[in-house]
């Protein structure tokens, strides 16, 4: 492999994995609410205004804002304005006391927030505009990517101005990506050095303590507790029950508003969840050593990444399907298989639940990780027998690199209207 491509991918894992504390839609809210509350000093406000996209309001309307115990919108933009770290990106959301708590509940509760859909083509924008007291105003804009602040005005002065990105435009390493295929990232996860992958340990430290926080709390719905103390057909302590429990309470502990941070993969904490937990609990069960484990998550981060690349930011698609086909080729590498056993786990995959629709974040988000790392470890198992999906079949090909173009364009075509219809069964229940 050329230099080249080793300094890509490694760019890849470093652009694409960080630390997030909540759902990573209100927390771009929260973002653009502490820019402006850095620009006005967090003097008294009269009004804020709140202006996101069609699938971060569906992502935003159910999940909890990390300390305070409510969900939504309004919830996000008091907390960011009020007590907001603008320079801490996806961790803007800071521990909170209980005074600071009853701040941001009054705030958002008092009819000076206001929230609506902007009529935009972007996946991804939010736009905050807070008005004080004193007449002063602020208006921070992102859209692209979650922590993409474009434009920042202060009263009449633009503080700066980059522009706002063509939805959907793809960044260098995103471009980089759609050249590239599966073997070629398996070929970088095992030659690397390992000196220069060991940051990757850092998603292992995040999503393990979420996981140990969502065992050991009641967030949510409790799926991953639940399901770990459950009777009848789930009793036996096996690698499968640990691997969904332990990764279904990390989703938990993230939705229901922890205050740990979830180490990320593509701007998602659940895609950083499922990419993580089932490769470090198989790895400790296996008794593997440290470089089998940096090498099976650098493979399962970097495989989710790859195939994101080619699917819509924030579609109708639940990407943690995705990341769990990256955990399905770290774990081919832990069991001793092979980057062609690792391709038929993830054609298994698509060619068994490649339509799980995201309906919005909340709690039963740990249902739907649940589900796709059990439809992982199926594919996992019946891959590392040979077994595959005929070429025959549906959307998958011979080629596991050309599935997982085919998977990007049933989800960009194919679930186009899908959106909108889950966003008006949504609006008619609030």
């Amino acid at each position: 492999m050329d230099q080249h491509s080793k300094e890509m991918f490694l760019t890849v894992l470093k652009e694409s994995i960080k630390p997030a504390k909540g759902c990573t839609e209100p927390v771009s809210v929260a973002l653009a609410a502490a820019t402006c509350g850095e620009q006005l000093n967090r003097e008294a406000v009269t009004k804020i205004d709140v202006a996101v996209s069609a699938n971060v309001f569906k992502n935003a309307l159910a999940v909890i804002i990390p300390g305070t115990g409510a969900a939504g919108l309004p919830i996000a933009a008091a907390i960011g304005y009020l007590a907001g770290d603008p320079d801490a990106g996806l961790g803007v959301i800071p521990q909170i006391t209980d005074d600071q708590r009853e701040q941001v509940l009054a705030l958002a509760h008092s009819g000076k927030v206001h929230v609506w859909v902007a009529d935009v083509p972007d996946k991804l924008f939010v736009e905050v505009t807070v008005t004080t007291t004193t007449g002063h105003t602020a208006n921070v804009q992102i859209a692209g990517s979650h922590t993409n602040i474009y434009r920042v005005q202060h009263d009449d002065q633009v503080v700066f101005d980059h522009g706002k990105p063509q939805p959907g435009a793809a960044s260098e390493w995103e471009k980089f990506l759609q050249q590239s295929s599966l073997a070629a990232v398996w070929e970088f996860a095992m030659q690397e050095p390992l000196s220069e992958l060991q940051f990757i340990l850092t998603t292992r430290d995040y999503n393990m303590a979420l996981s140990r926080d969502g065992l050991e709390h009641h967030y949510g719905m409790a799926v991953g507790r639940a399901m770990n103390n459950s009777r009848g057909l789930n009793t036996a302590d096996s690698l499968t029950k640990q691997i969904i429990t332990q990764t279904s309470a990390a989703a938990d502990a993230r939705m229901g508003g922890s205050q740990l941070l979830a180490a990320t993969n593509s701007g998602s904490g659940n895609q950083g969840i499922t990419a993580t937990v089932p490769i470090c609990v198989a790895a400790k069960y296996w008794h593997s050593s440290e470089e089998q484990l940096v090498r099976a998550l650098t493979l399962s981060h970097l495989t989710t990444v790859y195939i994101h690349a080619f699917l819509p930011s924030l579609t109708a698609y639940c990407a943690v399907h995705a990341s769990a086909m990256g955990a399905a080729t770290g774990l081919c590498y832990l069991a001793g298989g092979t980057v062609e056993d690792a391709g038929r786990a993830i054609k298994i995959m698509i060619g068994d639940a490649n339509g799980m629709v995201c309906d919005g974040a909340g709690c039963s988000c740990a249902l739907k990780v649940s589900t796709a790392v059990q439809t992982m470890l199926k594919a996992v198992d019946l891959a590392l027998q040979k077994i595959t999906v005929p070429a025959t079949n549906g959307v998958v090909s011979e080629s596991v690199d050309k599935t997982i173009r085919d998977l990007g364009r049933l989800t960009s075509e194919g679930m186009s209207d899908t959106d909108s219809v889950i966003l008006k069964i949504m609006r008619a229940k609030a």
